[in-house]
């Protein structure tokens, strides 16, 4: 199902929290709003960036919802890995959508829920580890 801009509108510019909206939040929110699917990523708050129990319960997570792919499609899952960070713990969905790959994501730095272009996640000191779909 391919995904528009109008449809991602009500996705864009919400408010970031680590205590009550962040990057797993908001792919949770996303999943519901546009493909009616309840999803249950990790829930301990505050989920604190970059560690190693973040990172486990998140790989965990995907291991049970999602399988790696290599080539992703419309609401497939992004996982990050954020500057500074040796493991990903930062998760974001793909869209294609003005001709563009693109990720919509969270994140403290960026203050909001943000469609950046998948190229310039770097500049964001976010470096993509790998694509997964639903199961």
């Amino acid at each position: 199902m391919t995904i528009s801009l109008e449809q991602l509108g009500p996705l864009i510019g919400l408010p970031h929290c680590d205590r009550t909206h962040d990057c797993a939040d908001l792919v949770m929110q996303a999943a519901v709003h546009l493909y009616g699917r309840e999803i249950s990523l990790p829930q301990a708050r505050p989920r604190p960036r970059g560690t190693a129990s973040r990172a486990a319960a998140l790989g965990r997570a995907l291991t049970d919802l999602a399988r790696r792919v290599d080539s992703p499609a419309d609401g497939d899952l992004v996982l990050m890995t954020d500057l500074g960070f040796s493991r990903p713990s930062h998760i974001g969905m793909y869209f294609f959508v003005g001709h563009e790959h693109r990720v919509l994501h969270s994140s403290q730095g960026v203050g909001s829920s943000r469609l950046h272009r998948l190229s310039d996640l770097p500049r964001f000191g976010l470096t993509v580890e790998g694509y997964y779909r639903w199961k």
